[in-house]
């Protein structure tokens, strides 16, 4: 969660295929940037007309009814069933702000039917969606945009790392390996070191040589009670320790995603690596 480096995580760009002591690892105008216009164009489904042939003028045809319960943009920020890349599994997080100075976003978890059609997931004890995520100070950008201690959150169709990390004893997923943090447990986010953007653990009186740069991961209690990594593209290297994880208590992170811990907990015991599941972070 911290950007000290450049703050973010193996990544589908939105150009491709559409996201002192802070504990978190985690602006620009108030709307949508050229650059975060031109991340976003490549998600959106484009609809194309047949050109007609000269000889003859063609019927005009009118669009069947949806054959998807449609999503209000304005409550849930996109509706899935609108997008050309979803990351092709049957899981699918999307964040959504407003503009690209926003602290917030707009949330929701989203589950593909064996219609094909997407619709948000209701978990137990929860309330409805969506929820309000906690966004980096720095607004959001592209990663190529990121510069070092920006603070911004990433744009992007993002998957999500294979193992759940938490200070806490008790795991909140049975479909991850979880590991409790301990002393000693570090994530390299040193622009340039052969282990960047992973993992890695010393001996816990030892200081790594990439410390400056990096998470001592079990000193960030609050935040880090549980956590899921985003991985982003590497290289470039300006982009390490983007994490969804426990809300802040500032009310911002400093790239990251953040929820309530309750709701947190409730997304990361239905996230299951066996479908995919993927995270759209864009500007709305």
């Amino acid at each position: 969660m911290r950007d000290t480096s450049w703050g973010s995580a193996v990544a589908v760009p939105l150009g491709v295929l559409t996201l002192g002591l802070i504990l978190a690892a985690c602006g620009s105008s108030g709307g949508p940037t050229p650059s975060q216009k031109a991340a976003t164009a490549g998600i959106l489904k484009t609809t194309t007309t047949d050109t007609p042939p000269t000889t003859a003028p063609r019927a005009t045809t009118t669009d069947p009814p949806p054959r998807c319960a449609r999503y209000s943009s304005a409550l849930y920020g996109i509706d899935p069933d609108d997008l050309a890349q979803t990351g092709g599994g049957s899981q699918l997080v999307t964040v959504v702000a407003p503009t690209g100075r926003s602290l917030t976003g707009n949330f929701v978890a989203w589950a593909e039917g064996a219609d094909g059609c997407w619709s948000p997931v209701v978990f137990a004890g929860q309330p409805e969606q969506p929820y309000q995520a906690q966004l980096g100070y720095g607004g959001l950008l592209p990663l190529s945009h990121r510069v070092p201690g920006d603070w911004a959150t990433p744009t992007g169709l993002f998957s999500f790392g294979n193992t759940v990390y938490g200070n806490s004893t008790v795991s909140p997923t049975t479909r991850y390996p979880y590991h409790h943090l301990v002393c000693g447990d570090w994530w390299n986010e040193e622009p340039g070191s052969t282990t960047y953007e992973t993992f890695q653990h010393v001996p816990c009186d030892t200081t790594p040589p990439y410390a400056a740069d990096s998470e001592a991961l079990w000193t960030e209690v609050q935040p880090y009670q549980h956590f899921i990594d985003i991985p982003m593209p590497n290289p470039p290297d300006n982009g390490a320790g983007i994490f969804l994880h426990d809300d802040m208590a500032v009310g911002y992170t400093e790239g990251c995603v953040a929820l309530p811990n309750a709701e947190l907990d409730a997304v990361l015991g239905w996230l299951d690596p066996a479908a995919n599941p993927h995270i759209l972070i864009t500007v709305g």
